[in-house]
């Protein structure tokens, strides 16, 4: 899938952002994981596949863990992932400030 064949499914709009808005969408915890994790390559270039591949392995496993049973993620799964988010987290605000 690319992006224009979401924006055919309607699941994405043109929209004019600003600062303030990404700002405000940053802490937020109501995005829909799944589309997100799958975006990544797709806005930030196939390099980002495997990085979406782990994201959504830990997606799943968080799934798991929730519904099914307890015990499923280890404490270093959990660190492994905490340093996986912070820096892809930096690469995306690099991201952001050299395109936006």
């Amino acid at each position: 899938m690319t992006l224009k064949d979401w924006a055919d499914d309607g699941w994405l709009k043109s929209h004019q952002t600003s600062r303030e808005e990404i700002s405000n969408l940053l802490p937020t915890h109501t995005l829909q994981h799944y589309r997100s994790i799958a975006a990544l390559p797709l806005i930030l270039g196939s390099g980002k596949k495997a990085d979406a591949d782990y994201l959504e392995n830990c997606r799943k496993k968080r799934n798991v863990v929730e519904y099914d049973y307890v015990g499923g993620a280890s404490t270093k799964d959990a660190e492994e992932l905490i340093e996986f988010v912070n820096e892809l987290g930096d690469e995306v605000l690099m991201w952001l400030k050299a395109k936006h």
